[in-house]
């Protein structure tokens, strides 16, 4: 499993092997790669994290890779190597958001009658906002928390709550701030458990793009010699 999605200073970049056993998966190895360029380092890792499981790339069964929200780069760097191991060992490969691998702990624990919100932190004073499936972006300084019991998980909503929740005894605080290995892996399985339609494997990219085209156009594709 890949997950490069977290931004910010902090972020973490998160390469594993996933194996099931007794009808459970359990983490064989996980590797971090902190702070930047951590996603770009992870291609360099895969081999030597194949031999210490001792697995060969036709051991592998299905590849999963968080495709947002998050880093743009980091998004980028890790679905460009999930595509090329999948690509170069035969493996399929499986697309989830981050709110998506937390989602199964998440209602558990929060129970009967209380939504989740998965917050994460985005670039120029936003946030990203996953809530059933469902991702946007909001500005920090004009975010307002939905009616109701909710509970919130994600990097940035301790923060949040902090900054925009006084007075809301309703809303609960989950220690979850980034899905882990298995979460991701059983994400996985379970879309594919469940015959749900496979996620493009493509960067979740909630905001709109930021280049424009050149005000006369592009320039004609060149002709044949």
């Amino acid at each position: 499993m890949i997950n490069a999605a977290p931004a910010g200073a902090e972020a973490t970049a998160l390469l594993g092997c996933v194996q099931e056993e007794e009808g459970a998966l359990h983490p064989v190895r996980m590797l971090d790669l902190p702070g930047r360029g951590g996603a770009e380092a992870m291609p360099a890792h895969c081999s030597a994290l194949l031999a210490a499981c001792g697995w060969r790339p036709a051991d592998l069964d299905l590849i999963a890779v968080v495709v947002g929200p998050g880093s743009f780069t980091g998004l980028r760097a890790s679905l460009a190597l999930a595509h090329g191991l999948a690509l170069g060992t035969g493996c399929a490969l499986a697309g989830i958001t981050s709110g998506e691998a937390m989602a199964r702990a998440l209602r558990e624990e929060a129970g009967p009658g209380r939504a989740v919100l998965c917050l994460s932190f985005a670039r120029r004073g936003r946030i990203f906002v996953e809530q059933d499936g469902v991702v946007r972006a909001a500005m920090c300084d004009d975010f307002v928390f939905p009616p109701g019991r909710l509970l919130l998980a994600g990097d940035a909503a301790a923060g949040m709550l902090a900054a925009r929740g006084a007075g809301r005894d309703d809303i609960a605080l989950s220690s979850r701030t980034v899905p882990d290995g298995v979460m991701i892996a059983q994400a996985a399985l379970d879309r594919r458990a469940a015959g749900l339609a496979a996620r493009e494997i493509l960067p979740l990219y909630v905001d709109p793009p930021e280049a424009k085209l050149p005000a006369a156009g592009l320039r004609p594709a060149p002709g044949a010699l």
